[in-house]
């Protein structure tokens, strides 16, 4: 059936040797970059152009899949050194309006009883229910948590003290 018919296996990809300046410059970025993933994605380039490796066995040295080589290689063939770091999708546009961000700023650095919140000191959960009062835009303590870690804030429980047995230790500073 298959008389006369020529089957033929693509060929492994393989890049040519890079110029020195291209060379140099994957090596640069290869040595500077911090994300691991990055910097195997570079070692992939490398072992490709200057071993002449194949793409299956720059998998078994990088412990990654021939599919996940080939990728690499084919972008850096069609986009150059800049297409070789995964890009990742842009995240979730804030969910947050900037009146209720800016609130949130302002009135983290007060105490609640300047703003009428009859409380001694915020909760997420106080903080959530005065944002929605004041912007009208309601959201879960988890969000407030959150957007509190953007702004540097960490949200953790009072750690409380007896202050008579504070004050019997020798170090205590209120006994200087």
């Amino acid at each position: 059936m298959l008389e006369g018919c020529l089957l033929t296996m693509p060929l492994p990809l393989v890049l040519p040797p890079l110029d020195p300046e291209t060379h140099d410059q994957l090596l640069a970025r290869f040595n500077q970059t911090e994300d691991a993933n990055e910097r195997l994605r570079y070692q992939i380039v490398l072992l490709s152009s200057g071993k002449q490796l194949i793409p299956t066995e720059i998998a078994s040295i990088t412990f990654r899949s021939h599919d996940t080589v080939t990728r690499v290689l084919s972008r850096f063939l069609e986009g150059g050194l800049d297409a070789v770091p995964q890009k990742r999708p842009p995240g979730r546009e804030p969910e947050v309006g900037e009146e209720w961000l800016k609130e949130l700023s302002r009135v983290i650095e007060l105490d609640p009883n300047e703003v009428e919140v009859k409380s001694a000191n915020w909760t997420t959960e106080l903080l959530a229910k005065y944002l929605e009062s004041k912007t009208g835009q309601a959201f879960e303590q988890e969000t407030v948590r959150r957007y509190l870690h953007r702004l540097d804030y960490v949200y953790k429980r009072p750690n409380w003290t007896v202050q008579h047995k504070a004050q019997e230790r020798e170090g205590y500073l209120g006994n200087a």
